[in-house]
């Protein structure tokens, strides 16, 4: 390197918690973002604000901190589970499957999001 030649160093983007509140429509039906934008060690809480027990399961390993594809992981009804971010790149699907007693039809709905419309978390570098 030539003497007097500064080299610049950008920092590190400190990180973030992201948010991602699960809530239920009755009857049949229930809300999770789309998508989510995040960098690797930011940290994702899912929040179930249903009215019973989720089960969230990524499709691809090695994108949360614990978590192992196609392994449902619960969140019980108004508790938040957090994961750290450890992919470093790409487009991961998640999918969150409920279940809640409906008292106004006194049966038990159950649900899913997966597909073209499933929640999606991206990483960018």
């Amino acid at each position: 390197m030539a003497k007097g030649t500064a080299i610049q160093v950008l920092p590190t983007p400190k990180p973030k918690t992201h948010t991602i509140a699960i809530t239920a429509i009755p009857p049949v039906a229930f809300a999770v973002p789309g998508i989510r934008r995040v960098r690797t060690n930011d940290t994702i809480i899912f929040h179930n604000k249903t009215g019973g027990p989720i089960k969230i399961s990524m499709a691809a390993d090695g994108v949360l901190k614990g978590a192992k594809p196609l392994k449902p992981m619960l969140v019980r009804n108004g508790l938040k589970r957090a994961f750290v971010v450890v992919a470093t790149d790409g487009t991961h699907e998640f999918s969150v499957h409920y279940s809640y007693q409906d008292k106004r039809k006194k049966k038990r709905r159950t649900g899913f999001a997966i597909g073209a419309s499933s929640p999606k978390i991206i990483i960018d570098r």
